[in-house]
């Protein structure tokens, strides 16, 4: 829960400046508005046996209350913001999770108090996804906190109390989506937070509205005062605190230019991505959810070069089951038809989510991707029927990951024509068709690409793992950062060889990785030969102005 607060001590009225992350885009001039968290520690661990009947119904009684509140604000979402309805739902979700309210209960039944049941049950679950390597599953850990805080203040009968306005720019410790909805309700331009990531479900909701944000700010809450003028730089993720009147002129300066640019890259969505010399280029979009959908569509994206369906895992806390698979796929498709919609299995292993798998020294090197699904066959049927039964409209392909010898292609081949079949029987109707390709993310498939030729529709060039398996940088340590580099030239080489070779063979072959987005590399892919580029949504504008010959400053 999240009250107002206000420093009363003195600071110095002179510019100050505070560098965080990033989150969301745009800049705006406002008032602070300083919000803390109000935590509730002071649990009573244990209690008698005659409180737990009690206890019990309280517990019933603050999920009752959370969900009542939750609802409201999803339906809410859905009318005046659709894109965000699908973020506010994976709350409720959370909240009303049959096998938590079991071990939440089963706890109290032990004698602790409802607010300690539900501490050590939620924080459990969020130590889990805090270990996981992967940034998007890793931010999921959070949304546990944001759902247990909910039931912990239903349960003290507190509620969520701050006053905001069109001037507003709130400060706090963390956001939620839920208090982010409120804020766009009453036209609060922007928030700065002391915690939180890119991949969070606050950051892709205010990135989904334009709600301009900056994250990672240590202490940020003590370092600004309600009612001070501050400007957020959302673009470079800096906080000004008293900017200087010089300050404020360049940067309403700047937002001129961003604006006037914006309107210029607008205008390219509707237009064909032709070179020069009329070579058309595909620009599709990397995808994590139905917002991002939206958003690509936005910004002119020609269907879905990469749906990475790890998102579902973050979303249900687990593997889903198959009709839920199918919605979300088949919801994916129709929303980008006719355009194509390439689904890329389940890129899961130890470092992420691996159910009965060990935990790795080396995750990296690991059983992940296209390994750990041969070795749970069970889960791979599962995705695979889902995706097959999406592809009735004809528009779906499926993509493997993590591929290192054409083995693991057939066997993946096998197990796709034997869901078919199962589905054949049943009376399902799937495209007998659908493309079948791989991501090319190991150096053992480059350098024996024309093996695969005969075995795969297309090819993905994941650039990000291959460049760390290529250089032997791993590419989420810190420590070798500097040696992780996208523009290596043996990373080009690597990737021009493989694309003559597709091409002669007349297979598609596209590039999905973060060297996609870099307009310093977009002439020279071209130049060897890539046709098709995945992207992430917001990058599509420049890249597309990059390809058409309309560079701007």
């Amino acid at each position: 829960m999240i009250v107002p607060h206000s420093l009363g001590h003195s600071e110095s009225d002179k510019e100050r400046r505070y560098h965080g992350i990033p989150a969301s885009r745009g800049i705006v001039f406002g008032k602070a508005i300083v919000i803390h968290n109000d935590l509730i520690s002071d649990y009573e661990e244990h209690i008698e046996i005659s409180q737990i009947p009690h206890e019990l119904e309280r517990f019933a009684q603050a999920v009752e209350k959370s969900e009542q509140q939750f609802n409201h604000i999803i339906n809410i979402s859905k009318h005046e913001f659709p894109s965000m309805s699908h973020i506010l739902e994976t709350y409720s979700m959370i909240l009303t999770d049959s096998f938590m309210h079991e071990a939440i209960r089963n706890k109290i039944q032990e004698g602790y108090t409802a607010e300690n049941a539900i501490f050590h049950n939620f924080n459990a679950q969020k130590q889990f996804f805090l270990l996981a390597k992967d940034p998007v599953l890793s931010e999921r850990a959070v949304d546990f906190d944001h759902v247990s805080s909910q039931l912990l203040s239903a349960l003290r009968k507190r509620t969520i109390s701050h006053k905001v306005d069109e001037q507003s720019i709130v400060i706090s410790t963390s956001i939620t989506p839920t208090d982010i909805m409120t804020f766009k309700q009453e036209q609060c331009k922007a928030f700065v937070t002391e915690i939180g990531g890119i991949a969070s479900h606050a950051s892709i909701l205010a990135r989904s509205i334009s709600m301009t944000s900056v994250i990672g700010i240590n202490d940020i809450v003590h370092k600004i005062k309600t009612g001070e003028t501050i400007i957020v730089d959302g673009n470079d993720g800096i906080v000004i605190i008293n900017p200087s009147t010089k300050t404020k002129h360049a940067y309403r300066k700047k937002t001129e230019r961003e604006s006037k640019h914006r309107e210029e890259l607008g205008l390219l969505a509707g237009m064909e991505s032709l070179t020069k010399k009329g070579t058309h280029i595909t620009i599709r979009a990397n995808i994590d959810s139905i917002g991002d959908i939206n958003e690509a569509i936005q910004y002119g994206a020609k269907g879905i070069g990469l749906l990475r369906t790890e998102f579902q895992i973050a979303r249900y806390g687990r593997i889903p089951d198959e009709q839920s698979q199918f919605e979300w796929y088949a919801s994916c498709a129709q929303k980008v038809y006719p355009e194509s919609c390439t689904i890329r299995a389940f890129d899961i292993g130890s470092d992420k989510f691996a159910e009965g798998l060990p935990n790795e020294a080396n995750p990296a090197l690991g059983v992940r991707g296209i390994r750990y699904l041969l070795k749970r066959k069970d889960v791979f049927k599962t995705q695979m029927r889902a995706v097959l039964r999406a592809s009735e409209a004809k528009n779906v392909k499926l993509m493997l990951p993590m591929i290192t010898n054409v083995s693991e292609v057939i066997q993946a081949r096998e197990l796709m024509n034997e869901c078919r079949e199962e589905l054949y029987a049943e009376g399902v109707k799937v495209d007998p068709f659908m493309p079948f390709g791989i991501m090319i993310e190991t150096p053992a498939v480059g350098l024996e690409i024309r093996s695969y030729l005969k075995h795969c529709d297309f090819f993905s060039i994941g650039s990000n793992d291959l460049t760390q398996y290529l250089l032997a940088a791993d590419r989420i340590n810190e420590h070798v950062a500097e040696l992780y580099d996208i523009f290596h030239p043996s990373v080009f080489r690597f990737i021009k060889n493989i694309v003559r070779t597709c091409t002669a063979a007349h297979k598609e072959i596209s590039i999905c990785g973060e060297i996609a987005g870099f307009p310093d590399a977009t002439n020279q892919l071209i130049r060897m030969g890539i046709r098709h580029f995945s992207i992430s949504p917001p990058l599509i504008p420049g890249i597309k102005s990059k390809i058409i010959g309309n560079e701007r400053d």
